[in-house]
């Protein structure tokens, strides 16, 4: 499963991809209208620090929309991915960017029924809105995104699920159904990787590296072991 830093905070961006496991940033409207800045300068920060940068397009016309599109994918057109929302204008924009060889992502798909549409324009990548679904009492988010994966296994449809993630634990649940892809909001990425059976584990092993040090101090190093053990 690939892991998406939901953030449009380049400082925050630059500190957790530390982490390693980051394929990019994935960015909404909000986060973006957060930051304050213009969308051109502050992605342009973002791919400086993150491998891709995804930036949803406003709902507009679909002329709108594909300037809007040419003038983000113009800071780096193979860092900066364009998210589209699957509106009937929508649509016409995401096979437009297929057809231009890229690779676009539909966001705000709330069902299975409008993810056949999606793919059908070109989406690569689909952002479910499972929560919409739940909210307006239709089915929950988990089996509305199984839903999802079922269709694009049954079709072999080569697209990829990004959902959002709101408990740690929905991340087995996720990736149990096939779900290639999620994003995981700034302000969780503390409390998510701060596990505490793994600190208790490293803990243990404290006295074990204070009498290898110790031992190092008095004996040194064995020269044939600088680079690792040897027989």
């Amino acid at each position: 499963m690939n892991f998406w830093l939901a953030s449009a905070n380049p400082r925050k961006v630059e500190e957790h991809m530390k982490l390693g496991i980051w394929r990019g940033v994935i960015t909404n409207p909000a986060v973006v209208a957060a930051e304050g800045r213009p969308p051109r300068a502050l992605f342009a920060d973002l791919v400086g620090v993150a491998p891709k940068a995804w930036y949803q397009l406003r709902d507009a016309s679909r002329d709108a929309m594909l300037a809007e599109a040419d003038a983000m994918l113009s800071i780096d057109p193979k860092r900066i991915g364009i998210k589209v929302p699957a509106t009937r204008e929508g649509f016409g924009v995401l096979r437009v960017l297929r057809d231009q060889g890229l690779e676009p992502m539909a966001t705000v798909v709330p069902t299975a029924a409008w993810l056949t549409f999606a793919i059908a324009a070109g989406a690569t990548m689909v952002a479910p809105y499972g929560g919409m679904v739940q909210r307006a009492g239709i089915s929950s988010k988990h089996e509305e995104v199984a839903r999802m994966q079922d269709v694009i296994d049954a079709q072999h449809a080569g697209v990829v699920l990004c959902t959002g993630i709101y408990d740690v634990t929905e991340i087995p649940t996720y990736a149990r159904m096939g779900v290639g892809a999620c994003f995981v909001w700034e302000r969780d990425v503390e409390r998510y990787f701060d596990q505490p059976l793994v600190a208790e584990a490293c803990e243990a092993f404290g006295g074990d590296w204070e009498t290898i040090a110790a031992a190092i101090a008095e004996h040194g190093e064995h020269p044939a072991r600088e680079a690792g053990w040897s027989r």
